[in-house]
């Protein structure tokens, strides 16, 4: 089977299902695992953002938006050469990825036969789950998926059967900087799963702007700053501005060293690596039960410039 991927989350899903030597074709965005970076690349963004603060990208988003101008656009030539069986797309969210309806309209005008085109839609840890196993019965490995599921399964259980102390610090979880936006879809319900409460988030919902008023009046015990798609460097820095603002300063959470920095290309991805981001949100928030648990490079405490708050 010959399957393009145009969504990271689902490359990395087939992947970890073993397909790897099936891949044809991933989007810009497909950087995960390694192997997948030398693959041709069928879907572009209109514009590099690379180099752009959040609240750059943000204006670029917005244009677009009001504009009804695409943000991506698909190589149909190479589709066409590339003959795939099996193409993977999303209808999530069109800032992250090219839309399912791009998909089949491309492939409608270059192919001239009809390949499975897999439109993937999560909310929630079932939803991911549910995808992986869609893409491992298309591709005919329903067992390496049943296997897959399993392990997965497995350390969500391994985290939630050890909190037992009924605590729930409340936690807020950040998924863009510059405008202030909270987290929604899966995040919450791993936060959840890890011991906490998201008072700011709706489980399985949508993201939206947060005010920092919202903010002070919440006083999260711990925040989590993951931005959609930045890497851990980029993470660093875009936090480090937020210590010019004062309502940042005012967070207890701030001031007593309570601040985490999350790779955001892994919290915002719906796939496997979901479940390294549950470990990470439990570690942080009980190093005493859950020290090591977490994946290298998945979470790391934030170097703060606000002194800390004794008690």
């Amino acid at each position: 089977m010959r399957i393009v991927s145009l969504l990271p989350s689902a490359t990395e899903m087939v992947f970890a299902l073993g397909l790897g030597d099936s891949l044809v074709g991933v989007s810009h965005m497909c950087d995960y695992p390694a192997a997948a970076r030398g693959l041709p690349i069928v879907s572009r963004s209109i514009r590099s953002k690379s180099d752009l603060s959040s609240a750059e990208i943000d204006a670029i988003i917005q244009q677009a938006r009001a504009t009804g101008n695409p943000l991506y656009v698909i190589d149909g030539d190479l589709l066409r050469d590339l003959q795939p069986d099996l193409i993977l797309t999303q209808e999530l969210c069109e800032v992250c990825a090219v839309g399912a309806g791009s998909v089949f309209e491309t492939a409608a005008k270059v192919l001239d036969y009809s390949p499975e085109i897999l439109s993937i839609r999560p909310a929630g840890l079932d939803d991911i789950f549910g995808n992986i196993r869609r893409i491992g019965d298309t591709a005919g490995v329903s067992e390496r998926a049943g296997d897959l599921l399993a392990e997965l399964g497995a350390r969500a259980d391994h985290v939630a059967q050890r909190i037992t102390d009924g605590r729930r610090p409340k936690v807020f979880c950040i998924d863009w900087l510059e405008p202030l936006r909270n987290t929604g879809q899966w995040t919450p319900e791993l936060v959840e799963l890890a011991g906490g409460e998201e008072g700011l988030a709706e489980k399985w919902g949508k993201s939206r702007e947060v005010g920092w008023d919202e903010v002070l009046a919440y006083q999260p015990d711990y925040v989590m700053v993951m931005p959609c798609a930045f890497d851990m460097e980029r993470t660093i820095i875009e936090t480090a501005r937020l210590s010019e603002r004062a309502e940042w300063n005012a967070l207890e959470a701030v001031q007593k060293g309570r601040v985490y920095l999350f790779d955001g290309q892994i919290p915002s991805r719906h796939g496997p690596r979901v479940v390294d981001v549950l470990e990470g949100l439990a570690e942080a928030m009980r190093p005493d039960v859950f020290t090591g648990l977490a994946q290298p490079g998945v979470f790391r405490p934030a170097a703060l410039s606000v002194p800390a708050v004794v008690g």
